[in-house]
């Protein structure tokens, strides 16, 4: 077996069987399995890929199987297209959505609507909305009074939560660009009009300041960006001083893109 891939050659997974593995990054899921049960590579931290060799069988997940797999990038299954088995992966690290991989029709047209419809109706969601949710679900990491330090809370403003929803809401948007099989006309609009809302300069910037949370997507999320945002010479100015200072190919990529719009090299480093 390679070292690096974790093969499971198990038909029935049982409940919490890798919880919490810390070891585990690329899972193989061999033929036959039947069911993977619930909680079953919960809180892998840094599992990026589960590959399956069989194709997707409706009723074979239980119930947050893959929760807290926050560095999850792809659930592939056999003869099933790509983008799906990128959907599936942020529908239970980034969108909360885990009855999306629990669904009769993963990676057909319907299933596709249904993640759009689940996307949408978060970009809906106001501070106002996020700031109760975080509430609700007993957030301990950030301040409901601005003050922290008070029955468990850690220092920190509520609006630092409100930022992190807003990059974690542009980020599937992001992703949904790139990947746009059945992507509708009216859904691509309402995405890239939040992207372009929350673009440098309005609100909180979170549609440019999210492009670096990735480094893997950084440069192509940022193509998707300047075609939406469509930026003039003094914003593409500002957005290569705020690139951060360690991303080199990204700063390059934007000097290159104000290249094409008739400014010199010279002109950008003054």
């Amino acid at each position: 077996m390679n070292e690096d891939i974790f093969e499971v050659r198990d038909s029935i997974i049982e409940n919490k069987a890798f919880l919490s593995r810390k070891d585990i990054r690329k899972v193989k899921i061999c033929h036959g399995a039947v069911h993977i049960g619930d909680w079953a590579f919960a809180k892998c931290t840094n599992l990026k890929d589960v590959v399956f060799e069989d194709d997707f069988r409706p009723g074979m997940f239980g119930k947050n199987v893959f929760t807290g797999c926050d560095s999850l990038k792809s659930i592939a299954f056999h003869s099933m297209e790509e983008v799906t088995g990128k959907l599936l992966a942020v529908c239970v690290n980034k969108m909360y959505y885990d009855h999306l991989l629990r669904a009769d029709d993963v990676g057909q047209k319907s299933w596709y609507g249904k993640w759009d419809i689940s996307l949408l109706s978060q970009l809906k969601t106001g501070d106002a909305e996020a700031r109760m949710s975080a509430a609700l679900c007993g957030e301990e990491d950030i301040s409901y009074d601005g003050i922290g330090s008070v029955d468990g809370e850690l220092p920190g403003e509520t609006d630092d939560y409100v930022r992190k929803e807003e990059f974690r809401k542009c980020s599937l948007c992001y992703l949904r660009l790139e990947n746009d099989l059945y992507l509708l006309e009216d859904t691509r609009t309402a995405i890239e009009e939040h992207l372009l809302d929350n673009a440098l300069g309005s609100r909180n910037g979170a549609a440019f300041y999210s492009l670096f949370d990735d480094s893997d997507n950084t440069l192509a999320y940022m193509r998707i960006y300047l075609d939406t945002i469509k930026p003039d010479r003094e914003m593409i100015m500002k957005m290569i001083e705020e690139v951060p200072s360690a991303n080199v190919i990204a700063k390059s990529y934007l000097i290159k893109e104000s290249e094409k719009k008739g400014d010199t090299l010279s002109d950008m480093l003054l």
